[in-house]
């Protein structure tokens, strides 16, 4: 009996210890895709339409190839403006924030300012299916400046997610608020959420402005979870009664 006991609190005890390691599902830190010269968008500045990469200009768009997530970018026409085809430093880039800060993770990041209208960055859809406790992490910088907030010119900095269900999670949305007034400028912060629930997670990130010195930075992106420990801890147990019933027979 005291064999018994021993050999199923060896089973119990390794299934816990799997449930307590996390697991990174998914990343990206820009550090795959190439830099290039800023970008210039070829499309009409009137219509809302997806973003494409020019050779030789800051990658907007990146099919992954490695590690990394791939991202897709959007341009919305949200003040009838030139939009991103006057050119702009918009996309993968090796250019910090500031000349005394670095990227968190690695030497790129990715880089938005001055869209005249709505640029948003999409990252690929992230599997959450097989882990448990679930999370998202990335890290955000927005430069210190003079935001605009008036009703004609406002300036909107949202960072969300959309879930399997279509449910839309806020890690920054200042909608409303003067970014100036939120203490969040000039330095690198880290938006967090618990995505517990969700088996997939796509993670967008977007800029409403129209001012070369009003720039985001987004590095260091990161989904991790503790994969779900069922079917291991199940087939431990099994092992486990069938050695038992093994010793049962030889000392029967």
């Amino acid at each position: 009996m005291k064999r018994i006991v021993s050999l199923l609190a060896v089973v119990l005890v390794v299934g816990v210890v799997t449930t307590a390691q996390a697991d990174l599902i998914a990343y990206t830190s820009f550090e795959e895709p190439s830099t290039g010269l800023q970008y210039t968008d070829t499309g009409d500045a009137g219509t809302d339409h997806a973003l494409a990469s020019n050779s030789g200009e800051m990658v907007v768009n990146y099919t992954s190839t490695g590690g990394e997530l791939g991202f897709s970018s959007y341009y919305t026409n949200t003040r009838g403006d030139v939009g991103l085809t006057d050119g702009d430093y918009v996309g993968v880039t090796t250019y910090t924030p500031t000349t005394s800060t670095s990227y968190t993770d690695g030497t790129q990041g990715f880089e938005m300012q001055d869209a005249d209208g709505m640029m948003t960055l999409t990252l690929d859809t992230v599997d959450l299916t097989g882990y448990t406790d679930t999370s998202v992490s990335l890290d955000l910088f927005v430069a210190e400046t003079g935001w605009e907030s008036t009703s004609s010119a406002f300036d909107i900095i949202q960072a969300y997610l959309t879930m399997n269900d279509g449910t839309v999670i806020d890690l920054l949305n200042t909608t409303g608020s003067d970014i100036d007034d939120l203490g969040i400028e000039g330095y690198w912060m880290t938006l967090t959420e618990d995505l517990s629930g969700y088996t997939s997670a796509t993670l967008s990130i977007s800029l409403d402005s129209n001012a070369a010195t009003e720039a985001i930075y987004v590095d260091n992106i990161a989904f991790e979870g503790s994969p779900v420990p069922v079917p291991a801890a199940i087939w431990l147990l099994g092992s486990g009664l069938l050695g038992l019933i093994g010793i049962r027979r030889r000392n029967a």
